[in-house]
């Protein structure tokens, strides 16, 4: 039945993508997003940032889905972002069904931080309780540190895709040297590897925090409304009037912001992780337990 249904959709290949940076989530991919975006050789739909049709909409169906690449005039690779795909357990097979040649691009990063980068993320949402611990988020939101356990989440896109569908990018490896990060990235996909985004030098995704955590839930909650009902130029709008600086400042506030990480809870992590990163290490043929903890494992 699987083969059938992507033999039937194979039709629609021309103006599909034919590559996917599958996540996972707070490894960098807004920022590669808006790499990806300035390279003429490279189509990602203007109307929206991340599509999610592959974990949220996808009873919305293909011609939905379709529509998001109407703008494809001869680029040489088309593409989607959408972080959160990684670890949706359904979004491998849908994905093989409708996209079964895609190349998968996978974002790795620090466990550790991911998990407290997403923290932040929820809390400053409003998705999170005022004085909420991380512990504590990680029971009530427990994508906080699922989102992290790189290995566990391939186990079930390796049984829909074969290894050579496979790249892996290391966030680390960008901070060390990003203009080679991202020509890797480039002849990832066969494209002009020597094109130079402006959002190289741009820093994206820097830490905000909200002026109020009521206001912040109402705020995302109603974007997240409008983005479910298709009104991304509504959203796209608001951001363009300042809307949002209404709702975060720039930098840390240390009156209103979670303390930092504490060494407790980084080992706390550490502990959760490190099988996983073990068993990452051995699937992407590197040590990431040294690149990311100065020790293997």
């Amino acid at each position: 039945m699987l083969d059938a249904v992507v033999n039937s959709t194979t039709v629609h290949s021309k103006i599909l993508p034919d590559f996917v940076v599958i996540g996972g989530a707070k490894c960098g991919t807004n920022w590669l997003n808006e790499c990806l975006r300035e390279h003429p050789d490279v189509y990602l739909t203007p109307d929206v940032h991340e599509i999610f049709y592959f974990d949220r909409y996808f009873d919305r169906g293909l011609d939905w889905y379709k529509r998001y690449f109407r703008g494809v005039r001869g680029h040489k690779r088309i593409g989607e972002v959408s972080p959160t795909y990684l670890a949706h357990p359904l979004a491998p097979e849908r994905l093989r069904r409708v996209l079964p040649g895609a190349l998968l691009i996978v974002c790795l990063r620090d466990p550790v931080d991911r998990a407290w980068s997403m923290y932040l993320h929820r809390w400053r949402k409003g998705d999170l309780g005022r004085n909420q611990t991380l512990r504590e988020a990680c029971r009530t939101a427990p994508e906080i540190i699922e989102g992290g356990r790189y290995a566990y989440c391939l186990r079930r896109w390796r049984e829909f895709f074969p290894s050579k569908s496979f790249r892996f990018l290391v966030l680390e490896d960008a901070r060390t040297d990003a203009t080679a990060y991202l020509r890797r990235a480039y002849q990832m996909l066969g494209i002009d590897p020597d094109f130079r985004a402006t959002a190289l030098i741009t820093p994206t995704n820097v830490h905000q925090s909200p002026r109020s955590l009521t206001l912040a839930k109402t705020a995302f909650g109603a974007s997240r409304f409008l983005h479910h009902c298709g009104l991304h130029r509504a959203v796209e709008l608001g951001k363009s009037l300042g809307l949002k600086r209404w709702v975060l400042k720039d930098g840390r506030d240390a009156r209103t912001d979670p303390p930092p990480m504490s060494a407790d809870d980084r080992n706390w992590l550490k502990d959760q992780y490190f099988e996983d990163v073990a068993q990452l290490s051995n699937l992407n043929g590197r040590d990431l337990g040294r690149v990311w903890w100065g020790t293997t494992g």
